[in-house]
């Protein structure tokens, strides 16, 4: 079996320096990056950089496959993701929280997409939302816009990573008029006395259409219902994430694996559970998959390192292990563009 680690948010950006990483005991993170055969990559997001490994287009394309991993039915409709997210106006800007932040629950989504469905009647388009804090939008016409995911402008200033494209304007539209809608809702009056986050806005992202793809990997495992969705379509295995490598292991379903491990997002800053879920990421995946490489359980270990601004892929083989004199280092000496 050759593993393939994908971790989001592994990296910080460089404005926080070193201090993130400070006192980190990652044995076997240092020994992977150290001994593996390793390459510096651009800063991108675990939606795009899936894009990229099925061979979607630079405009991500992505709702639909999302939507297939949360058990929907795409058919052959245009589809966008449509969060729910809030806008806090921050000086000249709007900076926007991700549904992270929001807890949004079943009813209050239930009821907020009846009332974005409602207010849009003539408009063609319809919202769901399988799952609270992420909503769909259909429509029968593909929508000629340039998006941004949604993990990609959380923490930021909204300013240009809106919709753009041939279709921008009436995107844009439609955001505007689910915002004035979305502020007079009750649930957000609800919310807002329980000190809650109001869901003031939508953020639209990933228009595509539903079709087959090359499945790059024979295994998927992930609770990211993008990567399920895009594993789907291309009639790989797709298996949920279990708490550490044992089943992985245990399973020896062979063939090129997937692994999609998503740590807490680096843009709100929250350093301590950043901290502790990296001493997971050691002690559940990377420890034993490298015990699992003296075995033999594995051929190779691959681990991706995603962060805003920079990342690091290094592969290991049993032989590299062997490979002493590279000394390891700390995770922030692979945390810089040089």
């Amino acid at each position: 079996m050759n593993c393939h680690l994908l971790v989001s948010d592994l990296f910080w950006p460089a404005s926080a320096g070193n201090e993130p990483y400070n006192g980190l005991a990652l044995p076997s993170l240092e020994t992977l990056l150290a001994r593996g055969r390793g390459v510096r990559t651009a800063g991108t997001s675990l939606e795009r950089w899936l894009a990229a490994e099925y061979r979607l287009s630079d405009g991500l394309p992505l709702a639909p496959f999302s939507l297939r991993g949360e058990g929907g039915e795409p058919g052959g409709d245009w589809w966008m993701r449509a969060d729910p997210v809030h806008l806090r106006l921050h000086g000249d800007r709007l900076i926007l929280a991700d549904a992270s932040r929001l807890a949004v629950t079943p009813d209050e989504a239930r009821e907020f997409v009846a009332a974005l469905n409602s207010h849009f009647t003539g408009e063609g388009i319809s919202f769901i939302a399988p799952n609270p804090p992420r909503w769909y939008l259909r429509t029968a016409n593909p929508p000629r816009l340039r998006t941004t995911p949604t993990a990609e402008a959380a923490g930021r200033s909204v300013e240009g990573f809106l919709p753009d494209g041939d279709d921008g304007a009436r995107w844009r539209r439609v955001i505007n008029e689910a915002q004035m809608m979305l502020h007079q809702h009750s649930c957000n009056e609800n919310r807002e006395r329980r000190g809650q986050l109001a869901v003031n806005s939508v953020w639209l992202w990933g228009p595509g259409r539903d079709r087959s793809l090359a499945a790059p990997y024979n295994v998927v495992w992930a609770d990211h219902p993008l990567a399920a969705g895009l594993a789907a379509a291309g009639d790989a295995t797709a298996r949920p994430l279990p708490d550490s490598c044992n089943s992985l292991l245990e399973v020896r379903l062979g063939g090129t694996q997937l692994v999609v491990l998503s740590l807490p997002p680096t843009a709100y800053g929250d350093l301590a559970d950043w901290r502790d879920a990296v001493a997971m990421l050691e002690r559940l995946w990377i420890a034993p998959l490298l015990s699992g490489l003296r075995e033999a359980s594995l051929e190779s270990l691959t681990l991706h390192g995603l962060g805003p601004e920079y990342g690091y892929t290094s592969s290991l083989t049993a032989r590299d292990r062997l490979r002493f004199w590279r000394v390891r280092r700390p995770l922030h000496a692979y945390a810089a563009l040089t």
